[in-house]
């Protein structure tokens, strides 16, 4: 059977390596995150390949955080799964290949955002629609706690909250999308000085915040995709105020 399969590859022009590195995929994507697909043994049996195969086969599979390698007692092939990092990583590569800068992300978030709140305000899930409510009154409760924290713990919530709309609005790519975007923002170099003077801004963003999550909460569409661009507006203007003309970096994603 794993021979037919490679003269058959072999046809439209794969490699052992090809065929291999396909069916080590297929078998890590039909599994769950963290689960055992064998021993280099075992796989080299399943697939009907050499163990130098294999072995190149894996580091493609690998490179797209599909497979990961333990070795030693308990050791052996087990499946994973990408991240938003993982793209956003390969994204910054190809923008800093062509000069992009992050004044030209902020100009993307007011139509991400819009449809967030357009998206998830259709969403009536009472699991949900509690879960938005909890986090606003979390939010509130450490308003005091956030300014004295900075910027850092500021972006960690402001991902935290759209990752979870983007959930509610229930579409997988604008949820990709979204968390590149988030994860661009969060990795900017910017200049500190200048955001730790527009501190303020952040009690002004939050409260905006608060009524964007509540109108989604309460099903208006309407005034969540209004309130939605009065804080992309606020984001984009800090934006390019702290970010200037900064570049995207091909190692700045962590």
């Amino acid at each position: 059977m794993a021979s037919s399969r490679k003269i058959l590859a072999g046809d439209r022009g794969e490699s052992a390596v090809d065929l291999a590195a396909k069916q080590l995929r297929e078998i890590a994507l039909c599994a769950e995150d963290g689960a055992f697909l064998g021993s280099e043994d075992e796989l080299v049996a399943r697939l009907g390949v050499s163990k130098p195969t294999l072995r190149q086969a894996t580091a493609r599979v690998a490179q797209e955080h599909l497979v990961t390698v333990r070795r030693g007692v308990g050791g052996g092939y087990f499946a994973r799964r990408p991240g938003s990092l993982t793209v956003s990583r390969m994204a910054a590569v190809y923008l800093c290949t062509r000069d992009a800068t992050y004044v030209e992300l902020s100009d993307l978030m007011p139509m991400f955002y819009a449809e967030l709140a357009r998206l998830a305000s259709r969403n009536r899930d009472p699991a949900m629609i509690a879960r938005l409510r909890e986090f606003v009154e979390r939010d509130d409760a450490t308003v005091d706690e956030m300014n004295i924290q900075g910027y850092a713990e500021f972006m960690r919530s402001e991902r935290e909250f759209i990752a979870f709309l983007a959930q509610m609005a229930g579409n997988k790519v604008l949820e990709l999308m979204v968390a590149i975007t988030s994860d661009f923002s969060a990795n900017a170099p910017r200049n500190d000085e200048r955001m730790l003077r527009r501190l303020y801004n952040m009690a002004t963003y939050r409260s905006l915040r608060a009524r964007f999550a509540r109108a989604i909460a309460n099903g208006d569409g309407d005034i969540a995709e209004l309130l939605s661009r009065r804080c992309t507006d606020l984001m984009c203007e800090w934006m390019r105020e702290g970010y200037e003309d900064s570049e995207f970096q091909a190692d700045e994603m962590r």
